[in-house]
């Protein structure tokens, strides 16, 4: 094989290579564009957890969002809790991957900034934990260090 045919042949493959990779480049720009069009575009499948400052039970009958902690600040009057009036109610929720805003290694941290933003020196807080929507070890544990935490900070 002369030194002309290798040329040729590494020429050919040079080709044929690159065609390839313009096709692909092609077909998942196509792929991009689709999913920006139908608003599924994937995002980060780590943020599974949000915190609202409210109620969520109109939420609970979505599938993707699942409660997992309460916590509702109230204010102490003459050394009782004023049930009737809550300061604020804090959820802290999964939801469906990459619908979040936190990932698990902050959600204690930043659970705990919004109860200490919401509640005054004298606030008193009750808080339901739901351990069986727990999802796996982690969660769970999570869910028992946040009732921890708050047991010994506001009771």
């Amino acid at each position: 094989m002369g030194r002309d045919e290798m040329y040729s042949i590494l020429v050919i493959l040079l080709v044929l290579v690159l065609s390839v990779a313009g096709f692909l480049a092609y077909q998942n720009s196509k792929l991009v564009s689709n999913q920006k069009k139908l608003g599924t575009l994937s995002r980060n499948p780590s943020l599974m957890y949000s915190i609202f400052d409210q109620s969520c039970a109109a939420s609970v009958e979505d599938p993707d969002v699942i409660p997992l902690v309460q916590y509702t600040v109230f204010v102490e009057s003459s050394g009782q809790a004023v049930v009737n009036k809550p300061l604020a109610i804090i959820n802290l929720c999964r939801v469906s991957a990459g619908r979040g805003n936190l990932v698990l290694a902050d959600v204690e941290r930043s659970v705990l900034e919004h109860i200490k933003l919401a509640a005054p020196s004298d606030a008193f807080i009750e808080h339901k934990a739901y351990l069986h929507r727990a999802a796996n070890h982690a969660e769970k544990e999570m869910i028992l260090n946040l009732e921890d935490v708050v047991k010994l900070q506001y009771t």
